[in-house]
């Protein structure tokens, strides 16, 4: 790469977008005396193949993890020295050069030969004479400001039906080292060389693709299509993100102007509670890493910036939205309840069943006030075969409280502070969470007609029966029968702390 200033806007660039790249340890070009080899790799993009135009800040691709719906881009690859000339002597068996999208997924390399060109194999391209021009490059899952990446990452792709140096068993390259993985040239078994390469690489012009917003992160699937990457999603008059809980580990946020299909909320983890953030607060930026928590899509690392909301008269009102209900019907399948992870939602006329309390059950049954099913007092419910203190007895009884809609397991509401509630015609079930509200005394309101509506947050665990818990934010979340209407809070009040004579700081 130029020692100037384009080979150093490169290099920082690359830093910036690309955490998959490889590290350079192959064996491409291992004959090239030390002073001969290229310093760097020129990407241009020739041209985006029709009918695509080409992309800009204010003309960004859509983001797409659809083959049918892939882009397609023709680039040039020109290996270079120092002082940015083409480098011929790159040439030879081992001058390939590997592709990659950061970021995003190449699908798809196609040579100027055709489908069949020798000179490629999967995303690696053959140089000639330090160049090699016309490939079409095949895209899908890139976003935000992407680039294609060239790198001489040391694979030479071995003949078709030849044993490969990198798996012959022997030190071709006197290292001390023999094949894959456990030479450190080998890039994969094929790798026909195990000496070192060149290291050089480069990047091309930025490709622009849309920011992801909450709904493409949670994506409608599970995991996400974004789990283990880095995203940043930002927030504006179309795309309002909306802080709708705080809670001892993070926040959670919502897309106010997400599609009306869902999967507009997220939780974000931070350890913590965000310094500084409240309820009704707007996020302007949000980035993190994406993760996967059994079927619970959240945004880890955070970073983000806010507008804060400081009150009805000062900033408008909350930009919290009303409470979707959630009902029968939509909790009897996970699949159906996926698009309201996160969310903030209710649940109408819902009943904590009357099977539940400290009594040990009897012949495997619970009952009115019996749920204990830690039925020799070890303190462990050994309801699993490959755990100490299994018991066929407490296996048995775990498994009729499980299958009871009315039954809340006593040592699991001791330990995780859930019970069940059902609620509609059919009796959905969600798990309820009332552990930010402490006066709240589960005991004493067992039983039909005590609730009008919970409120909370909706989260997602999968492998207990139901999958769903809602958590309660505040005392406000928790509407009774017969409370009187004049001090029950909609959604833009419910648990909302107006910033009166605060600091309004709220960017991490």
């Amino acid at each position: 790469m130029l020692r100037s200033q384009r080979s150093l806007l490169s290099r920082i660039a690359l830093l910036a977008v690309i955490a998959a790249v490889p590290a350079a340890h192959g064996c491409s070009s291992s004959a090239l005396p030390l002073l001969d080899r290229p310093t760097g790799i020129r990407v241009d993009i020739a041209t985006p193949v029709a009918p695509d135009l080409p992309s800009s800040p204010a003309n960004r691709y859509p983001i797409t993890f659809r083959p049918e719906e892939a882009k397609t881009f023709q680039i040039d690859v020109t290996v270079i020295d120092a002082q940015g000339n083409p480098r011929t002597s790159f040439d030879g068996r081992e001058a390939w050069v590997r592709l990659q999208m950061a970021p995003g997924q190449i699908v798809d390399v196609v040579g100027p030969a055709g489908v069949n060109d020798p000179d490629v194999v999967g995303a690696n391209v053959h140089l000639k004479n330090g160049q090699i021009k016309g490939v079409k490059v095949v895209v899908i899952g890139a976003y935000g400001d992407s680039r294609l990446v060239a790198q001489d990452v040391g694979f030479v792709p071995a003949a078709p039906n030849t044993v490969a140096q990198c798996q012959n068993g022997i030190d071709d390259d006197g290292n001390g080292l023999a094949d894959y993985p456990v030479d450190p040239g080998c890039y994969f078994l094929n790798d026909d060389s195990e000496g070192p390469g060149t290291a050089a690489y480069g990047v091309s012009p930025t490709i622009y693709y849309a920011f992801p917003r909450i709904h493409d992160v949670q994506g409608g699937t599970s995991p996400s299509r974004f789990v283990s990457k880095q995203v940043e999603i930002l927030g504006d008059d179309t795309k309002r993100m909306v802080v709708t809980s705080i809670t001892n580990d993070g926040m959670y946020v919502t897309d106010i102007d997400g599609p009306a299909t869902g999967f507009n909320s997220l939780f974000v983890y931070n350890f913590n509670a965000p310094y500084g953030v409240r309820a009704c607060d707007k996020l302007t930026r949000l980035a993190g890493n994406v993760s996967n928590f059994f079927g619970f899509t959240e945004l880890g690392t955070p970073g983000w910036a806010t507008t804060a909301w400081i009150s009805d008269e000062r900033s408008g009102p909350c930009p919290i939205p009303d409470f979707p209900e959630i009902t029968d019907a939509l909790a009897a399948a996970n699949a159906t309840m996926q698009p309201y992870s996160s969310a903030l939602v209710k649940v109408v006329n819902p009943t904590i069943g009357t099977h539940f309390g400290p009594k040990k059950v009897e012949n495997s049954l619970p009952s009115d006030g019996a749920s204990n099913c830690d039925l020799n007092g070890d303190g462990v419910v050994g309801f699993s075969s490959t755990k100490s203190g299994f018991s066929d007895l407490e296996k048995a009884c775990n498994d009729a409280c499980s299958a009871d809609e009315s039954c809340s397991e006593w040592n699991n509401f001791q330990g995780r502070g859930t019970v069940k509630i059902k609620f509609g015609v059919s009796n959905g079930l969600l798990f309820f969470d009332p552990g930010q509200i402490p006066t709240f005394d589960v005991l004493s309101l067992v039983g039909p007609n005590k609730f009008a509506e919970i409120r909370g947050t909706l989260r997602v665990f999968l492998g207990p029966t139901p999958a769903f818990t809602l958590q309660s934010r505040c005392a406000d979340d928790v509407v009774y029968v017969g409370q009187d209407p004049t001090t029950i809070k909609d959604a833009k009040h419910a648990c909302v702390h107006p910033r009166v004579g605060a600091d309004a700081e709220g960017t991490n």
